[in-house]
């Protein structure tokens, strides 16, 4: 007999409502009664069963027990004191944040830098702006590339489109819905009303002076800002941190580097794209509880393997701060951090402090939760411009966090720079920077001149916009 589990999609924070049946394998059906996507999925939910690779606990290679598995990384933590970091990018519940927040006091590292932004932003970076009100707006103005980074919020900037709505495009390239478009280098172009609506996205690769300029543009004009964001429960632990002191991923990489981090403690975080390997080659101890294999489990001195997210009991908060409840029951997870923390987490107290955080009786995915968003202050922004003939743009997709098998090994170029490079259909580019060289397929796309456009990473980057020379 099947088993079917009402769930949300971890592939970002849109929230996407969908059943998992496990039927000798793993199948994805639609849920049609899903307030956030109305049964829509995109091409990562329809692929979901890959994902959830089995992972076995482990200590040291040899298989083990989650109990003996988080008893290790307990004693190893309690031997490591004062050189410990631990971290969590919000693929977990609420629930499981709020208990992995307790252990690791001081030490949490959520990838995002908050520490760099004025703490009064806090609030709008966290909680976006219902999907409804995208829909009515009149003029939207894109940060983000729809398609490939958040593909179900593309048929809400359609049905705006239908109603009446500009979409403005601020990006590398020209995007097929928007009525206008303007590249980043030309923002000073850019009209806002108190009638636009910016979305954007934050994420723990974003350069934070853009962030900054595009919270100022809004500031400025009086207009609606909305955040989208990576991970399957982005906002819920943006919302339960945000008295907790957050250190980024760049201050993680720095104190791993001068040895004052030892001992990692990843929860369903997979740095591996995103802290060198010979920064992560510094630990003294790697420890990964998660529910699913990845390249970081593959690294680790330590794996407590947990259910997978579709089993376990608990919420999720989507970018709009719509509350929704998981349809399993496992709490594994949850246990496991409590036999490291040498305490039991009951579900139910932490489950009590997630409503009362939210200010709602109960979870009820029909519902929004009302938030607060007071407004912030001045904002002191220096965008960098390029400053180089060529540069590889890293556009952030949130679905590369997964290690899946993609079709993006290739750049997009302006047919200008084909013309002048005197490119062949089919050949290969040579890009050099920082000393490497590495070939890549190429493809032709309305990009801005002198700009190579990835939807990748290629192991040669340094940050969003990288220094780059071309030929063939």
């Amino acid at each position: 007999m099947a088993n079917v589990y009402s769930t949300i999609c971890p592939g970002c924070n849109f929230g996407c409502g969908l059943y998992v049946r496990e039927n000798g394998k793993l199948e994805v059906d639609f849920r049609k009664s899903s307030p956030a996507n109305a049964g829509k999925l995109c091409r990562f939910g329809m692929n979901l069963p890959r994902l959830y690779a089995p992972v076995k606990s482990m200590v040291d290679g040899k298989e083990t027990t989650l109990q003996e598995a988080a008893k290790e990384a307990a004693k190893r933590l309690s031997g490591s004191k004062g050189s410990v970091a631990f971290l969590s990018f919000g693929n977990i519940t609420c629930e499981e944040h709020l208990a992995f927040q307790k252990l690791a006091e001081s030490s949490l590292y959520s990838g995002v830098d908050f520490e760099a932004l004025p703490k009064d932003t806090y609030q709008t970076l966290s909680v976006g702006i219902p999907y409804d009100e995208i829909e009515a707006a009149k003029h939207i103005v894109l940060f983000i590339d729809p398609y490939e980074q958040y593909p179900l919020i593309v048929r809400r900037l359609l049905s705006a489109k239908k109603k009446g709505a500009k979409i403005t495009s601020v990006w590398w390239k020209d995007m097929p819905l928007a009525d206008e478009n303007i590249r980043p280098a030309d923002v000073s172009k850019l009209q806002l009303t108190k009638d636009s609506l910016v979305i954007t996205d934050f994420h723990p690769l974003s350069d934070v002076e853009q962030i900054k300029n595009v919270l100022l543009l809004a500031k400025n004009a009086g207009a609606r800002i909305t955040f989208l964001k990576p991970f399957a429960n982005s906002t819920g632990v943006y919302i339960l941190s945000k008295d907790a002191k957050q250190k980024s991923l760049a201050t993680l990489v720095e104190d791993i580097n001068k040895g004052a981090i030892k001992t990692l403690f990843c929860l369903e975080s997979d740095p591996v794209d995103l802290i060198p390997a010979e920064t992560l080659g510094k630990l003294t101890n790697l420890i990964v509880q998660t529910g699913s294999a990845s390249a970081i489990t593959a690294k680790a001195h330590v794996v407590i393997a947990h259910e997978p997210l579709y089993k376990k009991r608990g919420t999720l908060i989507n970018s709009e701060g719509r509350a929704q409840a998981l349809g399993g029951a496992g709490t594994s997870g949850l246990e496991a951090l409590g036999v490291i923390a040498g305490t039991k987490f009951e579900f139910d107290s932490l489950h009590e402090s997630v409503r009362k955080a939210l200010g709602i009786a109960a979870v009820d995915e029909f519902t929004i939760p009302k938030y607060d968003r007071p407004p912030y202050g001045a904002i002191q922004a220096a965008p960098k411009p390029i400053d180089t003939k060529t540069a590889l743009v890293s556009i952030y997709n949130p679905f590369l966090w997964f290690g899946l098998a993609d079709d993006n090994d290739f750049v997009e170029l302006n047919l200008n720079t084909a013309r002048a490079l005197k490119l062949i259909k089919g050949a290969t580019l040579k890009i050099k920077s920082n000393g490497s060289a590495i070939e890549k397929r190429f493809k032709v796309a309305p990009v801005q001149e002198n700009v190579l456009l990835a939807g990748r990473k290629f192991g040669i980057e340094k940050g969003m916009l990288t220094p780059v020379e071309i030929s063939r």
